[in-house]
């Protein structure tokens, strides 16, 4: 899909300042910053009702756009490689000395790649017992995963005593810290396809940045539906790959491995096994007690955000799936 009026040439580092911008309009449907955005002669060759068609459209293919992958020069302009819901597209961008846009043209990059809302299996809590949520939710406020693609639903869950500590003593040793040592389990039935083991946990606020996840357990529920469970005990793996799980059934234990300063589990959901390539989709437990500020509830659904404290309220989760 093509639209060009006459160019002339930009700098060539305006391109991805630019397109983060005309993207981040186009999700939000802003039609008004869009023509802004455009040359003149760019407005009259491409309509505005025309305009809200050609973008509804795009939005209906791939959904949103999430960030962008890679910038490279083409031509007489550059071509910008965009992540998006459902897959990615190539925007063929051209500038002109004004950093407005001349001509564009958008085109697919890959197959579309089912993207969940959310879980259809039904879930559990991986962990057994009361623990805060210190990372969850859709916004940067609420969750410091958010900008990354694979995790941006993720969950950080650690325990806290009444005081609002996550450890006892000096907290110099992970066995300070409550959560250190705890049954991690399967949030669902499943296979596991990865199991990390090995690496070694850390001193408490000494994070190992190389080997990031540390020991994890990767599962397989659904096509489009894997979870990852991260920063276990070193040696605690209960599971290996291939190995079939039920949901509730202990796999590991709570560590302080890989970018971890402190022992808890990071748990995340996304929509394809290999981590880099996935998009992450918020995860949905049921039948959890929440405790936010000081008033508790049970949810028969519910997507934990930063500053719940949670627990399993029973046993067995539904007997049917989510939907």
């Amino acid at each position: 899909m093509l639209w060009s009026a006459a160019t002339v040439l930009a700098a060539d580092d305006d391109y991805a300042r630019v397109a983060r911008r005309f993207f981040a309009a186009i999700n939000a449907q802003d039609h008004d910053k869009i023509r802004q955005m455009f040359t003149q002669q760019l407005r009259v060759a491409f309509p505005e009702a025309r305009q809200r068609q050609y973008f509804a459209s795009m939005l209906a293919q791939r959904g949103k756009v999430l960030g962008i992958v890679e910038t490279t020069p083409s031509g007489a302009g550059a071509v910008v490689r965009l992540l998006a819901e459902r897959g990615e597209w190539n925007l063929a961008l051209t500038l002109d000395r004004k950093g407005l846009i001349s001509a564009f043209n958008v085109t697919p990059a890959g197959p579309i790649v089912p993207l969940p809302e959310r879980n259809a299996t039904q879930m559990r809590l991986p962990v057994n017992g009361e623990w805060y949520v210190l990372w969850g939710g859709a916004t940067e406020e609420q969750n410091r995963h958010a900008r990354t693609r694979s995790q941006r639903r993720a969950l950080d869950l650690l325990i806290r005593d009444a005081q609002g500590k996550s450890f006892q003593g000096d907290g110099k040793r992970n066995e300070d810290y409550y959560a250190y040592g705890k049954e991690v389990l399967a949030p669902a039935d499943g296979a596991v396809i990865l199991a990390i083991d090995g690496v070694p946990d850390n001193k408490p606020d000494s994070p190992n940045n190389f080997m990031a996840l540390g020991n994890c357990i990767m599962i397989q529920h659904a096509e489009s539906e894997f979870s990852l469970l991260a920063h276990l005990q070193m040696g605690s793996l209960l599971v290996k790959p291939g190995s079939p799980v039920k949901i509730g059934q202990p796999i590991a234990r709570c560590g302080n491995s890989g970018n971890s300063s402190e022992p808890h589990l990071h748990f995340h959901l996304q929509n394809l096994p290999v981590l880099q390539e996935g998009i992450g989709f918020p995860p949905v437990f049921q039948n959890i007690r929440v405790t936010t500020g000081g008033r508790v509830r049970v949810e028969k659904e519910y997507s934990p955000v930063r500053g719940d404290t949670v627990a399993q309220e029973s046993a067995e989760p539904p007997a049917k799936a989510a939907r």
